[in-house]
């Protein structure tokens, strides 16, 4: 298999960095990765006598035969210090979810044979608890044993503390399950997303929920994109990388869909606040409900653009 001749880079978190104080290091293709996705090889800038980890060194690869991007030597998944911090706060991070989280659980409502929903990485419980009054009946998966009490005492939910691999419900309990945010904190996303396939009732969803590492927006900032520095970001798809996972892993795509421009999650604060044509132009298509004709049109007219969006929401069904 060919071997990427031009990894992304390496990028140095010092522990308690903020964004101004990274350092993007200079990249060499000394060292030779397999990808966790096809089992190909990626070209990595050669590591050093640093920890490769997310809060240390992040030697990002690039798999020469299929294109997925991943951070090499990532530890297992785990919970991540200051990955909500780096969004502003866990509150602040909920808030501004709760409309999104709705609009998805109306759509997979219309299309799921039931309601009996999975949250992977859940953690402390608030789109499940906003789920159950939409009429789901709801469970969780969450890595932290912090959070997952937390939801159980706050929300009286269902919430079990570990990984998908290793969680106790039975094959086929689930009409619905969600990963929103999650995968990228996956090293090894196969097992994972073949647990969820295990999981899944016949004619089961799955919904996931990423950012794009071939989006307009990674292309322009290179190994300065923002999804590449928040905490615990270790596997980064594209759509032609996740309907390849995807179909590996037993699912058929539904519908695949990013969006244009980004969203406001930033590991720079000052970002967060800064207020730009683009966000200002959001906001006030948001408040005159033309947001979503307005994509549509814009899509129309530039189709090019429907994959170059930062972020994607994909549902697939079980084959």
């Amino acid at each position: 298999m060919a071997v990427s001749t031009e990894p992304i880079g390496i990028i140095a978190l010092p522990p308690g960095a903020g964004a101004r104080d990274e350092e993007r290091l200079p990249a060499t293709a000394a060292h030779v990765a397999t990808c966790p996705l096809c089992g190909g090889t990626a070209g990595c800038p050669a590591p050093d006598d640093r920890t490769a980890s997310i809060r240390g060194v992040v030697r990002l690869c690039r798999c020469g035969a299929c294109g997925f991007v991943f951070a090499a030597d990532a530890a297992d998944a785990g919970t991540e210090d200051g990955y909500y911090d780096s969004m502003g706060g866990y509150q602040r991070f909920v808030e501004v979810k709760k409309d999104e989280w709705r609009a998805l659980f109306r759509d997979l409502a219309r299309l799921a044979p039931g309601r009996r929903l999975l949250e992977v990485g859940c953690a402390r419980g608030h789109a499940l608890a906003l789920s159950r009054e939409m009429g789901w009946v709801p469970c969780g998966i969450e890595i932290s044993r912090d959070d997952a009490a937390r939801a159980r005492a706050d929300f009286g939910l269902s919430v079990w503390s570990g990984t998908l691999e290793t969680c106790p419900f039975d094959d086929g309990s689930f009409d619905v399950i969600t990963m929103w945010s999650v995968i990228e904190h996956i090293p090894r996303p196969l097992p994972a997303l073949r647990a969820c396939r295990r999981l899944l009732a016949p004619g089961g969803l799955l919904s996931v929920a990423t950012c794009n590492v071939d989006s307009a927006a990674a292309a322009s900032a290179g190994p300065d994109w923002s999804m590449f520095r928040l905490p615990g970001h270790v596997s980064f798809f594209s759509p032609p990388t996740m309907r390849r996972a995807l179909a590996a892993c037993g699912f058929e795509v539904v519908r695949l869909e990013t969006g244009l421009g980004g969203r406001p999650v930033n590991v720079d604060p000052a970002a967060r606040r800064r207020l730009t044509a683009r966000r200002v132009a959001s906001r006030v298509a948001g408040r005159l409900g033309i947001k979503e004709p307005l994509r549509r049109a814009i899509l129309a007219l530039s189709p090019e653009l429907r994959e170059r969006g930062e972020f994607m929401n994909i549902v697939a069904r079980g084959k």
